[in-house]
């Protein structure tokens, strides 16, 4: 859900003077306006989105794109499947298992199979500025694991000196000698999932990691050196109220981390069976999630964090706060990054790979991701490619909209969404000023809480048909 305020939401002057429309004044609350206005929409973590992607792209697009030359360094995403137990809120793609090196060890002989097919078609080395471990729980490879898929990954691509390395663990799981190893190994960043830290909420969503190891993770973490630290929260969980999340926020406020990602909970129990375990009765209602977000956001704005993006906080020296500030901004797969103008390559089951006009995603079972590299195939299942100029605009419009929360339109091509947005600036999400045949759009304070509903203005499919996760 994103902040009602931020200071990256300042915007530059236009370069002439310009004849400002004249806003209407919201007459509706900002839970009136989440009522209004709440229907499906995408995240947007791509343009178009994974709803649009087609087995007809398959092993021979992606090997098409890597073999073409390329000096620029790489992004390079690693998804670790496995978790030992299921956390009932859980949409990701994951294995539940509790046999531990018997599925690890096949996985990562998969892995470097993949690494080799993708050696084989890179007509050079590649370098990477950034490494990505996600999941699933990247913290269920032993350090020894840990150790050889590191190994596997230098072994393919030369890693650059200032590398951002970053890895999601499970804090329930985690010591002081993993913390040590981990940075040892050359992680500099880590995200540990909080979510709720009240013990009734925990058990409720079957993810119970007691207050004190909470405290202890940080502990480590910050006695390891790493450069910044992100916990992840959810809003809309069961049995949360608003002085249960307060409490929450407040341990939140006590260690400190250097950013946090505030995640709003999408119940979606026909599309992801493991949610059924979660009575819709035990769901804290609109308002009260309306309370809880907005609690956070003043408290996390006066505790010195800047409000990034729908859902992000940073404090102020983190590099996604500066990349925010100085309108470096990106969104992709992984959420907002410094690094979005990198070619993100994804490997392990349901990876997906972001190029310029190709998205392509590995296959999501892992038996058929196996079965692709047995036969010496790249495991994709399926993707897009993206050549028509017309979609590339409006990607780059609705990229400026969620991470920099205003565009400038040609008004003689965008007449439809201009019209659309003058009824949302009529309820005051965004506020618009035209000069001749050029419109310039900037999102309010008020219209922070429904950045994919401006966004979605941009995106032809939302017209026709709503979409994505619904945004309270």
């Amino acid at each position: 859900m994103p902040p009602v305020a931020s200071p990256t939401a300042t915007s530059s002057p236009a370069t002439a003077p310009a004849e400002p429309l004249a806003p209407a004044q919201p007459q509706s609350s900002p839970l009136e306006l989440l009522l209004k206005y709440d229907k499906p929409v995408p995240r947007y973590t791509s343009y178009p989105t994974a709803a649009a992607f087609s087995p007809a792209v398959g092993a021979g697009d992606l090997a098409a794109q890597l073999a073409q030359p390329g000096s620029e360094p790489l992004s390079l995403y690693v998804h670790v499947p496995f978790c030992r137990h299921a956390c009932w809120y859980c949409g990701c793609n994951r294995v539940t298992t509790q046999l531990g090196s018997k599925v690890v060890a096949p996985y990562l002989a998969a892995l470097a199979k993949e690494l080799e097919l993708i050696s084989a078609v890179l007509p050079q080395r590649r370098r990477l500025a950034q490494l990505h471990w996600g999941g699933g729980t990247p913290n269920y490879l032993s350090a020894e694991e840990q150790t050889i898929l590191w190994g596997l990954i230098a072994e393919h691509f030369d890693l650059e000196p200032d590398l951002e390395a970053s890895i999601e663990v499970n804090p329930e799981f985690l010591s002081r000698d993993a913390a040590m190893h981990l940075r040892q190994l050359g992680f500099n960043r880590i995200s540990f999932g909080i979510q709720d830290a009240n013990p009734e909420v925990q058990r409720a969503v079957n993810r119970v990691v007691p207050v004190e190891q909470l405290r202890r993770a940080m502990e480590w973490l910050r006695e390891a050196a790493f450069e910044s630290v992100n916990v992840d929260l959810i809003c809309g969980l069961p049995l949360q109220t608003p002085e249960r999340f307060r409490s929450t926020l407040e341990l939140v406020r006590e260690l400190r981390p250097d950013r946090i990602s505030l995640f709003s909970f999408a119940y979606l129990p026909e599309q992801l069976p493991l949610q059924r375990k979660i009575a819709a009765a035990d769901l804290p209602t609109q308002r009260q999630r309306l309370a809880m977000l907005d609690d956070a956001n003043q408290l996390l704005c006066a505790a010195g964090y800047d409000a990034i993006g729908m859902d992000h906080y940073a404090l102020a020296g983190d590099s996604l706060a500066i990349a925010a500030r100085e309108k470096r901004l990106h969104r992709n797969f992984q959420g907002y990054t410094t690094g979005g103008e990198l070619d993100l390559l994804g490997v392990g089951p349901t990876a997906i790979s972001q190029f310029p006009h190709l998205f392509s995603q590995n296959q999501r079972d892992l038996k058929a991701y196996y079965g692709a590299l047995e036969q010496g195939q790249l495991p994709v299942e399926r993707g897009l490619v993206v050549r028509d100029p017309a979609v590339l605009e409006r990607r780059a419009l609705i990229k400026e909209v969620m991470c920099h929360f205003q565009v400038d339109l040609d008004l003689a091509r965008f007449a439809t969404e201009w019209q659309d947005l003058q009824a949302l600036e009529a309820d005051g999400l965004v506020r618009l000023e035209r000069e001749g045949e050029r419109g310039r759009v900037e999102v309010t304070s008020q219209g922070r809480w429904l950045i994919r509903t401006v966004a979605s203005v941009f995106d032809p499919e939302q017209r026709q048909r709503a979409s994505g996760s619904r945004l309270v």
